[in-house]
């Protein structure tokens, strides 16, 4: 088959692109490893949990990027706020914990300030954007380096520990290989928030506003959608669930660390447009992006394997964003 021929079966195609590139990468992993003769280990269940164990986390944080994207925005600060997330929590939880030597009330004040912490990043980035008119690349840059400060700042320039009262929640969602419940809670709490995200984006005024907003953000202001609101409120919930992606992170960690998830950012937006979505707005689905997230899981997962290197690593995501957006455009009926 030609090439010209490819590209027209390809354009025919009924896959979209999310998928052609799982099927790709899985496939191009499953030939390598197995003539290595590791294939059993590579497609055993305990790697699948590995695999959802690692990507729990992006997970979260992609579902919120793509109610921004799809609305034509960005945000580049997620993984600071992340780790805002974590000094804050734990700052709290040890704090509470001192005055009130119960667990349980020390838990139940810390992850709720902290999630809140997210979702008032993500407020700010809203307000920054829509007041001050300032582009959503540039606002959330700004928004990295004051978030990031903040987090060294209440940290005191130090990994924060427990210091006694380990709450056992956090081992819970540490857990990577689950007996009871197949895949860690962590990976239910991301099933769970993608049907919520999926409900808003399909079956909600908010979830019409963001593709019109996306699409053609001045047709959208003269058909009565009130723009700068709907925005707000979609970095809001974005920040929501990158503050439970820091509750995640925290737990992963054990700690609140002001250096943690640095350079998240990129993988996510990165995961969200192999799942489909455009930086232009106007596009994207919440099982494309769980998608692209697992593409990128399987990415570092298979070359962990090969012992590559981290700079072969980034070379093969880049490959891969570019031949997967290039395969969802030319699935996509013209």
């Amino acid at each position: 088959m030609t090439a010209i021929n490819l590209l027209r079966s390809l354009r025919r195609s009924t896959l979209p692109g999310p998928v052609l590139g799982l099927f790709a990468v899985l496939g191009l992993f499953t030939v390598l490893i197995g003539l290595k003769g590791e294939l059993h280990s590579f497609l055993s269940f305990r790697n699948l949990q590995v695999l959802v164990h690692e990507g729990t986390i992006p997970a979260v944080v992609a579902l919120g990027m793509l109610l921004i994207i799809i609305s034509g925005g960005i945000d580049l600060s997620v993984g600071s706020v992340m780790a805002l997330v974590t000094v804050v929590t734990m700052r709290v939880y040890n704090a509470a914990f001192d005055e009130t030597a119960s667990v349980t009330v020390a838990s139940l004040l810390a992850v709720p300030i902290g999630v809140l912490t997210g979702g008032l990043c993500g407020l700010a980035n809203g307000l920054i954007i829509t007041q001050l008119r300032l582009p959503p690349f540039v606002a959330t840059l700004g928004m990295l380096g004051i978030v990031r400060g903040l987090a060294v700042w209440l940290a005191e320039r130090q990994l924060i520990t427990f210091r006694t009262g380990r709450p056992t929640w956090v081992d819970t969602l540490n857990q990577v290989h689950a007996d009871a419940t197949l895949f860690n809670p962590g990976f239910w709490s991301v099933m769970l928030l993608a049907g919520i995200v999926a409900i808003i984006l399909h079956a909600t005024v908010l979830g019409r506003y963001c593709y019109a907003i996306g699409s053609n953000e001045a047709t959208a202001r003269l058909c009565g959608v009130r723009v700068e609101r709907t925005k707000v409120l979609l970095y809001t919930l974005a920040g929501l669930l990158t503050g439970w992606a820091g509750i995640l992170l925290f737990a992963h960690g054990t700690s609140g660390d002001p250096s943690g998830a640095e350079g998240l950012e990129l993988r996510v937006i990165a995961a969200v447009v192999i799942g489909g979505a455009g930086l232009g707005g106007g596009q994207g689905t919440v099982v494309g992006t769980l998608l692209g997230v697992l593409i990128l899981e399987i990415l570092g997962n298979g070359v962990s394997i090969f012992n590559v290197p981290i700079e072969v690593q980034h070379i093969l995501i880049g490959v891969i964003i570019i031949a997967n957006t290039a395969l969802s455009s030319l699935a996509r009926p013209r």
